[in-house]
C-alpha cells in the first residue's frame, strides 16, 4: 500500500467521523429531523423526507464549500432556526403529507449551508479537497441514520396507543417550535 493511499484513507475516517460528530452535536439539526418525522405514520415516508434533505443539504454544502456561492453565517444559522419554527408548526396545522418531502427539500438547502460553515470552521485538505467533502457528508448521513433508526421505532411503540402519541405529537411539536424561536432571536441578536 503505498503512501497516498494511506493518506486518502486517513482523510476519509477523519472527515467521516467529524461529519458523524457534527450532526451528533448539532441540536438544530437533529431537531428538524425529528420534526420532519413525527408526523410521518410509514416508512417510505420517512424515507421521502430525509432523501430530499440529503439530496438538497449535499448540494449547498458542495457549492459554499467550493465557494462558489456566499454563505452569511448569521443568516444561514437563523435561517435553520426558522425551518425548526416552520415545520414544528406545520405539524400542528398541516394534516396531510402528500407533499412533505419538498419541505426538506427546501429546506435542506439552508441547512446545507449551515454545514459548508461547520466544515469551513474545521477545514478541510485542498489535496483532497472533493474527498474530504464527500466524507464530511456521509458522516453526516450515517449520523441522521442512525437517529431515523432510534427515532422510528421509538415513534412506532409510541403510536400504538394513538391518544397518546396525539398528546406527544402536540406537545413535542409545540416544544420544537419554541426551542426553533429562541435559536432564531439568539442567532439574529
Amino acid at each position: 500500500m503505498g503512501c497516498c493511499e494511506v493518506d486518502a484513507f486517513s482523510v476519509v475516517l477523519m472527515y467521516v467521523n467529524l461529519g458523524l460528530e457534527h450532526i451528533m452535536t448539532g441540536y438544530d439539526h437533529l431537531l428538524f429531523l425529528l420534526a420532519l418525522i413525527l408526523i410521518s405514520k410509514q416508512f417510505a415516508d420517512v424515507l421521502k423526507i430525509v432523501t430530499a434533505f440529503t439530496v438538497a443539504h449535499s448540494i449547498t454544502l458542495f457549492l459554499a464549500s467550493m465557494e462558489w456561492i456566499p454563505v452569511y453565517p448569521k443568516w444561514a444559522e437563523a435561517g435553520i432556526a426558522l425551518t425548526i419554527c416552520y415545520v414544528a408548526a406545520e405539524n400542528l396545522f398541516v394534516k396531510t403529507l402528500k407533499w412533505r418531502w419538498t419541505l426538506p427539500f427546501c429546506f435542506g438547502l439552508i441547512h446545507g449551508l449551515g454545514f459548508a460553515l461547520s466544515i469551513s470552521e474545521i477545514g478541510f485538505d485542498k489535496t483532497y479537497l472533493v474527498t474530504s467533502l464527500l466524507s464530511f457528508n456521509a458522516g453526516i448521513e450515517l449520523g441522521q441514520l442512525a437517529v431515523v433508526g432510534i427515532a422510528l421505532p421509538l415513534l412506532a411503540k409510541l403510536r400504538s396507543n394513538e391518544r397518546t402519541y396525539a398528546a406527544f405529537f402536540r406537545v413535542a411539536s409545540g416544544c420544537i417550535f419554541l426551542i426553533g424561536a429562541y435559536w432564531f432571536v439568539q442567532r439574529v441578536v
